[in-house]
């Protein structure tokens, strides 16, 4: 089978696995937006961030950074993957609990790594790593059920951007 066969495949099952859930509980809002992240930074399907963020998202990064609507998000998320064509996310943490507004809110830790082959905001592509455990990522968001989907109105998330800027600078 050709690597590429196996990554179809791999997608098709997390996309599979995403239109058969039923959301009922905490757990299944985690697995659902687990799935999604995966399919974003792993398989770079950054269309999906349209399916997971509201249109006028608000979301704060490292240092205060704000982005604001879902289009920003897959800018933000562009760039990164393109400093990193290889980039691969790792959960080690996710849950949630109620908000008591009819939503969640959803807290996740993972883990960046990948190799800086391409061109960053930094300058040109330096072939360091992110190392993994040095790259870690927290995320806290607000989600509700909006337009017929479960999407995230507003998020914190902040990488290790200084690591990030060290990777990506010669």
């Amino acid at each position: 089978m050709y690597k590429s066969d196996q990554l179809y495949d791999e997608m098709k099952a997390i996309e599979a696995k995403i239109n058969n859930m039923t959301i009922t509980d905490e757990e299944s809002i985690v697995e659902y937006f687990k799935q999604y992240t995966l399919l974003i930074y792993n398989y770079k399907w950054l269309g999906s961030i349209y399916d997971i963020y509201a249109n006028d998202v608000s979301v704060i990064r490292e240092n205060g950074h704000k982005l604001v609507g879902a289009g920003a998000v897959v800018q933000d998320t562009t760039e990164l993957l393109a400093a990193f064509p290889d980039l691969e996310l790792t959960f080690t943490d996710a849950f949630a609990v109620p908000d008591g507004h009819g939503g969640y809110k959803l807290w996740r830790h993972f883990y960046l790594d990948g190799t800086n082959l391409g061109y960053s905001k930094f300058g040109a592509p330096t072939g360091k790593s992110l190392e993994n455990k040095k790259s870690l990522g927290l995320s806290m968001s607000t989600v509700r059920f909006i337009e017929g989907k479960w999407r995230i109105l507003y998020e914190n998330t902040m990488y290790s951007g200084e690591w990030i800027k060290q990777v990506c600078t010669a």
